[in-house]
């Protein structure tokens, strides 16, 4: 009876174990988050935020927000600096906003730009800094696949 018991329990344990592991294979939904960036080399550091529009009633009564600190119709959360981060993708898709300041701005061209080109979008931080922009961040697999500029389409 001993061996029948120990043999469901190890069985049992067994199941557990694999079911959870395959939990965390499996997990192919890409993780998406907000916050200010900063790269160095194939590194994405993020430094979390909370993007509150009016949408966000609840939010806006619990830190006692007004519209004059909603000017632009969002307010920036950030009550820490801590920073996690991720390996940048080959393929990381960027999107931002086109200045007229980049050497591969086209005048006429759609300012909403898309690119997998790194270096076109380290111009592009190198631009307008990293402190002030918000970006949307897509990491699958522990891998940043896509990194959105909060305002581009």
């Amino acid at each position: 009876m001993k061996k029948v018991f120990l043999l469901l329990t190890l069985g049992l344990v067994s199941l557990v174990l694999f079911s959870c592991n395959q939990t965390d294979v499996n997990n192919t939904n890409p993780d998406l988050y907000i916050g200010h960036i900063d790269i160095e080399e194939d590194i994405l550091y993020l430094d979390e935020v909370e993007w509150i529009t009016d949408e966000n009633q609840d939010r806006i009564k619990e830190l006692k927000l007004s519209r004059s600190d909603m000017p632009n119709g969002y307010y920036i959360n950030n009550p820490s600096t801590d920073t996690v981060s991720y390996k940048i993708a080959e393929d990381t898709e960027y999107s931002f906003v086109k200045l007229e300041s980049l050497s591969f701005y086209k005048e006429g061209e759609d300012r909403n730009y898309s690119t997998t080109k790194k270096e076109e979008f380290m111009e592009f931080l190198d631009s307008v800094g990293t402190n002030r922009v918000v970006f949307w961040v897509e990491v699958k697999d522990g891998f940043v696949v896509s990194i959105k500029e909060q305002f581009a389409n």
